[in-house]
């Protein structure tokens, strides 16, 4: 009876972890180099960002793309932040606040909030002109 108890107690286990290691899908995620530029054309100012995702492997998908629990796939920050002015807006469809919006929440983080969480005053990695963002500066 303790052997019976003893085996069913193991196959629960690896289920469990089995089931918990399917659960995490992955997904291959674009080259580096991604240009991140959807307010340009909105904008007298090019204000593109080269986003690399293997500096940030440390991290879940989940954690930018948090509409992943929605679509069952990470999709660009402007399928739904689709507001392209050049200038913080308010209402969460703004990109630019989705981007910058320093406020760290938890729930909607945005690149700059990680970035101040992460490096703290570090200006190379928190600033806006000749920054890792916006190396050349914003035009």
């Amino acid at each position: 009876m303790k052997k019976l108890l003893i085996m069913c107690l193991l196959c629960m286990g690896i289920t469990i972890i089995s089931m918990a290691a399917n659960a995490q899908e992955k997904y291959t995620a674009p080259d580096d180099g991604l240009l991140i530029n959807y307010i340009k054309g909105n904008s007298k100012r090019n204000l593109g960002v080269v986003f690399n995702h293997s500096s940030h492997e440390d991290y879940e998908c989940v954690d930018c793309h948090h509409n992943i629990k929605k679509t069952g796939k990470p999709t660009s920050c402007s399928t739904c932040h689709n507001n392209f002015e050049p200038v913080p807006v308010k209402g969460y469809k703004s990109y630019f606040k989705a981007m910058h919006y320093k406020r760290n929440n938890p729930k909607r983080p945005s690149c700059v909030s990680c970035h101040v969480k992460e490096f703290g005053k570090d200006k190379e990695m928190t600033g806006c002109v000749n920054s890792a963002c916006h190396p050349e500066g914003i035009k």
